[in-house]
């Protein structure tokens, strides 16, 4: 499940294997894109924490008619000392941020045990797969969120540290991913990031 790479350099090479001819597909005669996505050279400068009560997301718009397949998120563990299980779903975005309903996921949501992610610091994506799940179809246009909630920790969060992170860039200068915003949950609900901050995250559709 896990990728520990953020290609950087080589973003241009890569988007060109993965929409070649011959790529990879779990239905014949269906080609799988790179999709709608955000990862800038620039080093990371904005930080979604996730704690006891709290979630970030990240929205996106979708490029090409399929099915998801697989996403990337730019994942790190955070500064508490405690690990934790963080569930990950993909919802449609009503009023600019996530659906509030767990239920409305077009994914199976995903549990994650944070001591499988990347340590504090590290600047690496994790590979999410979908696979076969149904409901994945997904069409031009519409607009969803990446999802990133804690569902348990391991001990109280007696240091009242973060304990995952989604990394991304600071938009205060500017907005860095015009078709989609972060957003976080402190306890009253999902708020678009006053400071126009977005967080990487690359998406694969997989098109007829």
């Amino acid at each position: 499940m896990l990728d520990r790479s953020r290609p950087l350099v080589l973003v241009g090479l890569l988007l060109a294997a993965l929409t070649g001819g011959g790529c990879g597909s779990d239905t014949e005669g269906a080609v799988l894109l790179v999709d709608a996505q955000f990862n800038p050279v620039e080093a990371v400068s904005a930080v979604g924490p996730v704690n006891t009560s709290s979630g970030v997301a990240q929205s996106f718009t979708v490029i090409n008619d399929g099915k998801l397949e697989r996403f990337w998120l730019l994942l790190s563990q955070g500064t508490s000392i405690d690990s934790g299980t963080i569930r990950i779903s993909i919802r449609p975005v009503v009023g600019g941020v996530p659906n509030a309903a767990l239920g409305s996921s077009i994914i199976t949501p995903i549990d994650v045990d944070t001591a499988t992610l990347p340590a504090l610091g590290a600047e690496t994506f994790t590979m999410f797969d979908v696979g076969d799940q149904p409901g994945r179809e997904v069409v031009s246009g519409e607009i969803y969120a990446m999802v990133v909630e804690l569902v348990s920790r391991s001990a109280p969060p007696g240091d009242g540290n973060e304990v995952v992170r989604l990394l991304g860039i600071d938009g205060s200068g500017g907005d860095p991913y015009a078709d989609g915003s972060a957003s976080q949950d402190a306890g009253g609900g999902y708020v678009v990031s006053p400071t126009s901050d977005d967080y990487l995250f690359r998406t694969f559709v997989l098109v007829p």
